[in-house]
């Protein structure tokens, strides 16, 4: 799916991309006119994105994202909000190490005043597998610089996913967990390792049909393990929805939360569950 001979790394002070000439096949951006650096951009098989950015629906919404609603009352999940805050940069380690790319890099949740509620260190490594998928692996550690409460919310993305409209079940797609669950009615607020969206879809150049698809999937250190899935028929989902779930927390400064995720694309051939065991014995 992705050739690692012909493809390059570019990054700058506003984004991170993976390109063979002119086309994107990953673009991470790190400052724009969202509040937040997100994930842009991931081609399927098909060639097409796998990701919506800030459909018209949901503008803060971001391909994939983080954030959280209520943090000490300051909202880093809406973008327009009088109390919104800011989730910004520092600094960047570069991975340029064929046939995975990434970085390593300091963020700061900053509330409206200035002052920094959270420090993360985010890292995010795509590797190119076969012919049949690629995967791009999310760590963040979260830590508190001050005493930290996480309110009650469902607006809650540590990370979140908004996947492509053609792959969602209103325009044909199709959403299984797991468990076996399939749909928003199997899928919402249940327990589950991995959850996939998956969709037919008319290939970018030609018109053959393929299977785009894009799989998330929990570590099991995560906490809680398994997550509860939040999951949408019309595109967003979250495995990080403890505090809509569970109720509100709240953490000591200098206290740290830890989430490891893969998001696996792939064109329908991949066995889910043999590829989330992979998963787990390559991420100890």
């Amino acid at each position: 799916m992705l050739d690692p001979d012909k493809l390059r790394l570019v990054v700058d002070d506003r984004r991170v991309l993976l390109q063979r000439s002119n086309v994107i096949f990953w673009l991470y951006a790190v400052q724009g006119y969202a509040t937040k650096p997100y994930v842009a951009v991931l081609r399927g098989p098909s060639g097409r994105n796998v990701l919506e950015d800030s459909p018209a629906d949901h503008v803060h919404h971001h391909g994939i994202w983080w954030g959280h609603g209520d943090v000490n009352g300051v909202d880093f999940y809406l973008e327009v909000a009088p109390d919104a805050g800011l989730i910004v940069q520092t600094s960047v380690d570069v991975i340029d190490d064929a046939p995975r790319w990434g970085f390593a890099s300091d963020l700061e949740w900053r509330a409206p005043s200035g002052e920094v509620l959270i420090g993360e260190r985010r890292s995010l490594l795509l590797h190119a597998r076969d012919e049949t998928h690629y995967t791009l692996d999310c760590d963040s550690t979260y830590t508190m610089r001050v005493d930290a409460a996480f309110g009650d919310t469902k607006e809650s993305v540590m990370p979140g996913l908004r996947v492509a409209e053609a792959l969602t079940p209103v325009c044909g797609g199709a959403i299984r967990n797991s468990e076996g669950g399939v749909g928003e009615a199997d899928c919402m607020g249940k327990p589950a390792a991995w959850l996939d969206y998956s969709a037919p879809r008319t290939a970018m150049y030609g018109l053959a049909e393929v299977t785009d698809g894009i799989t998330t999937m929990s570590h099991p250190s995560n906490d809680p393990h398994p997550p509860v899935f939040f999951a949408r028929d019309y595109g967003p989902s979250s495995p990080w929805q403890g505090n809509h779930f569970t109720g509100p927390s709240s953490h000591a400064a200098g206290s740290a939360l830890r989430a490891r995720h893969r998001f696996l694309v792939h064109d329908g051939s991949v066995d889910l569950a043999a590829a989330y065991d992979t998963y787990v014995k390559e991420m100890r």
